[in-house]
């Protein structure tokens, strides 16, 4: 859990509703200061407490990153001070016309738009055409982004990574030119020359990786063990399961509370490494990053 005010001010979602929220909630105070308290309804009161301390509570978890965590529990939290506005509202609007009532009920009304936002948003998948929407606007890479099986991202928002190094044959040297050995050198030679030119894309694709199967058992091991061990510098926690697209070799599925090591946390995909050694994609909003 990281507090930082910046956790905050780059979800422009976040900013808008909790702002809208604090200021239907000062109309409503204002209304209700302002009213006849004789004849002003106790449980208004008390509703639009609780409707600031809901926002409060909505606030710190977008400080300290965590919003994530407790959406489930805000869905019923929201839903709460939801049925206490539309109370407030019916029982100000047509109990008597004085203005504080009036006041108190048009912030109340505000703060019943606010909350039916939240309930939809927080309460919704990931994937969900709404929340996909709002997370688009987001300037965080994690939290709650959209997932796209064909990863028709941006560039920069795909995840790099280091180029593949073919073994290297010492024995080379010795082959006569003109020979079949020597040409299904060149061949591989002629490949990686492709590969490492192919800067539009992160990933090798199925035809930039033909002649590969020509290789030995051994020269797959040394491929393997030419990456560094310390590349993934961070850890995550899987906040849901995943399963990988079948279509799509570069993904990988993991489960639930699963710990990944990743690197490249930049993007809405991560490059990740499972505890038993497998290496691929992962979409970001599905795991949060361990301090």
């Amino acid at each position: 859990m990281s507090f930082s005010i910046s956790n905050f001010l780059s979800d422009p979602f976040a900013i808008t509703t909790v702002s809208f929220g604090l200021i239907s909630a000062i109309i409503a105070i204002a209304g209700a200061g302002a009213a006849n308290q004789s004849d002003f309804p106790h449980f208004s009161w008390w509703g639009i407490v609780y409707q600031i301390v809901v926002i409060i509570i909505i606030l710190l978890l977008y400080l300290c990153n965590t919003i994530e965590l407790y959406k489930f529990t805000l869905v019923g939290l929201i839903s709460i001070a939801f049925i206490y506005n539309t109370n407030s509202i019916n029982w100000l609007i047509y109990t008597t016309n004085d203005s504080g009532f009036l006041c108190c009920a048009a912030g109340c009304i505000l703060l019943s738009i606010v909350n039916l936002i939240w309930i939809l948003y927080f309460g919704g998948h990931p994937e969900s055409p709404t929340n996909q929407f709002i997370d688009s606007f987001s300037l965080k890479s994690h939290n709650h982004g959209h997932l796209n099986s064909n990863h028709n991202l941006d560039d920069d928002n795909y995840v790099n990574v280091n180029p593949v190094t073919l073994p290297h044959h010492s024995s080379s040297s010795n082959l006569q030119v003109g020979s079949p050995q020597f040409q299904d050198n060149n061949l591989r030679q002629s490949q990686l020359t492709t590969n490492n030119r192919s800067t539009n894309t992160p990933y090798m694709s199925s035809s930039q990786l033909n002649g590969l199967e020509n290789f030995s058992s051994s020269d797959v091991r040394d491929l393997n063990n030419s990456n560094p061990p310390n590349s993934f510098r961070y850890k995550a926690k899987a906040l849901y399961s995943y399963d990988a697209n079948p279509e799509d070799i570069n993904e990988i599925s993991f489960f639930k509370d699963e710990i990944l090591e990743v690197e490249d946390i930049e993007g809405k995909w991560w490059q990740a490494r499972r505890s038993n050694g497998q290496v691929g994609i992962c979409p970001s909003n599905y795991v949060k990053l361990l301090d």
